[in-house]
């Protein structure tokens, strides 16, 4: 894509992870998160998306976790009541639907007062770098319709 747009912000959570030998093994991190917005072409004001709008929202999401015990929040547990281990990979796919859940509110309140609202951005990446030497991403495939119109929203 031509354009892209990125904030960062970090969190400090702790967690346990069990992995083969059972044994739960509880650990924090101080991650550093990306979020880079990717369209074709700009929106309206010439833009891709407000920086203030994205840094706002990324930071609602940051909120959700940081200063938290990941092993105490609903949204990680399994329907049988095990805990998801919350690895960089599932947490930067956690934080992409927090943040596309927002965005998507942000898009239709805006959409009725400029008729485009986010519909320039196509693809959205979530990088968590756990360390300056260790990161995981998540994405979805780019909606070159717009990763908030109507069909992408649908499908």
């Amino acid at each position: 894509m031509p354009f892209s747009v990125c904030v960062k912000d970090r969190m400090m959570y702790s967690h346990t992870f069990t992995f083969d030998d059972g044994v739960p093994f509880t650990t924090g991190c101080t991650a550093v998160v990306t979020a880079t917005f990717e369209g074709a072409a700009l929106g309206p004001y010439d833009i891709l998306i407000d920086i203030l709008v994205a840094q706002k929202l990324l930071r609602e999401v940051m909120e959700l976790y940081d200063h938290k015990n990941l092993d105490a929040l609903q949204e990680f547990a399994r329907p049988d009541g095990s805990r998801r281990n919350t690895t960089v990979e599932v947490m930067a796919q956690a934080v992409y639907r927090q943040l596309h859940s927002r965005l998507q509110a942000h898009h239709h309140s805006v959409l009725a007062t400029d008729g485009k609202g986010l519909g320039a951005v196509t693809a959205m990446h979530i990088k968590l770098e756990e360390s300056d030497v260790a990161l995981a991403s998540y994405w979805e495939e780019a909606r070159p319709e717009g990763l908030f119109s109507a069909r992408a929203v649908g499908s």
